[in-house]
């Protein structure tokens, strides 16, 4: 399902909880007053609000209340109170997270030992080998799955866009190779954490979600949505976790030469 009402369409229940949505509050455009009821007409039964939050966020009271006030007054529609925070480090250190049910966990800049990197410094550390993509595949894997193990109690996680970064930064996401895939995969599980099939930035790939999958991890779906109208409207994700759950499209070709 692409647009338009009238349910979730082919994937079920995997695409009927946007997971991944942006208001007003932060770099959305529509105010929670008009993302909720679209997502209502979408047809979908769970909204994830993930508000993008930084180091100099200051309005985190009032939009968890907003949130929840929304949440209160959706009827059957269930509202989440989320942010998106970023992986700043290889030890796995995130933004803010007071006050929030959900961690949307995501790969803005290239989470380094001393740091996050803007993809087109990674990119220039690459082309003059002061970094190899080795070594950068490494220290993405090692961030990744240290921010999922750093969720505090009492809170869910899942990792957004997962890999978006790498095409900015130079990289392949097919050489992420099915052993990292295992280290990401085996930190879900211990975590009960999802990965999300991004519709903004169409990652991970197929071949990708089949992997994880096949190394039980959930998938869930997200939009990435910056207006109301794009909550919930599947392309990509539908291709993916809709009929046959990503088992069609690209292959994979990890490590072991196993697809």
């Amino acid at each position: 399902m692409t647009g338009g009402g009238g349910g979730p369409g082919p994937g079920g229940a995997a695409l009927s909880a946007d997971h991944h949505t942006r208001t007003s509050f932060s770099d959305g455009r529509d105010s929670l007053r008009e993302v909720v009821p679209a997502a209502e007409a979408r047809g979908l039964r769970a909204l994830y609000v993930t508000d993008h939050v930084r180091r100099d966020t200051d309005w985190l009271p009032s939009y968890t209340a907003a949130v929840r006030e929304a949440a209160d007054r959706a009827g059957r529609l269930t509202v989440v109170c989320g942010v998106e925070t970023k992986i700043l480090d290889t030890t796995g250190r995130l933004d803010d997270l007071t006050g929030v049910t959900l961690l949307a966990i995501a790969d803005h800049r290239f989470p380094l030992p001393d740091g996050p990197v803007l993809p087109e410094g990674v990119a220039e550390m690459l082309a003059d080998g002061r970094l190899t993509s080795e070594s950068a595949l490494d220290a993405l894997t090692a961030a990744t799955t240290a921010a999922l193990h750093s969720v505090p109690a009492g809170r869910t996680a899942h990792l957004a866009h997962l890999f978006s970064v790498l095409p900015k930064s130079g990289l392949d996401e097919a050489a992420v190779g099915r052993a990292r895939l295992t280290r990401v995969a085996e930190a879900c599980r211990a975590t009960g954490s999802a990965v999300e099939v991004n519709e903004k930035w169409r990652c991970p790939s197929p071949g990708t979600v089949r992997v994880l999958r096949g190394l039980g991890v959930r998938m869930v779906a997200g939009s990435d949505a910056h207006t109301a109208a794009a909550v919930g409207a599947w392309a990509y994700v539908a291709e993916v976790l809709g009929d046959g759950g990503g088992e069609s499209g690209e292959g994979y070709e990890g490590e072991d030469g196993h697809r």
